[in-house]
């Protein structure tokens, strides 16, 4: 995979295998559908990953998000660049779904365009620091058409399941 050098978009071959398809995605986070934000994922390392979701008229969310000019909800939009950042911290486990990711934080959100039906988003994710005590730190950024949607950054805890949240 290579990455443009002047907006530092991902560019993926879509006729090549994705490194997680759906399938495997659903066993590594607890989402399932239509609360499932990420389609496919196309590369990953240790501090980073690129996602894939096609955004289409039949997403849940857009019955009542003006049902007249259909818009991806931004709380959706940082929940699916947050699910993507998932996938790259708990696929290191070697039980993903014993541990579950829950938000701490989220600073600097910026939505630069709409998304619509129709739409494919590229989300990139990369760590910020290195993950201690359970706390993970990473920034996101989601391509529309090579144009940057949608940023953020955000913190979140990794817990193992039926344990008890502390902060």
């Amino acid at each position: 995979m290579k990455i443009f050098k002047k907006k530092n978009i991902h560019e993926w071959n879509q006729e090549k295998d994705p490194i997680f398809d759906i399938t495997k995605i659903m066993n590594i986070l607890p989402h399932k559908p239509p609360f499932l934000l990420v389609d496919k994922i196309i590369d990953i390392s240790d501090q980073k990953i690129v996602g894939v979701k096609n955004v289409t008229i039949n997403e849940f969310f857009f019955t009542n998000h003006f049902p007249e000019e259909p818009i991806m909800p931004g709380v959706l939009q940082i929940e699916a660049i947050a699910q993507v950042g998932g996938i790259l911290v708990l696929s290191k486990f070697r039980h993903p779904r014993l541990y579950g990711t829950y938000f701490l934080k989220i600073e600097k959100a910026k939505f630069k365009h709409k998304i619509i039906p129709g739409d494919v988003i590229i989300f990139k994710v990369c760590l910020l620091n290195a993950i201690r005590m359970g706390i993970v730190h990473m920034k996101g950024e989601g391509y529309v058409s090579n144009k940057l949607a949608v940023e953020a950054e955000f913190m979140a805890k990794i817990v193992r399941k039926n344990r008890l949240f502390i902060r």
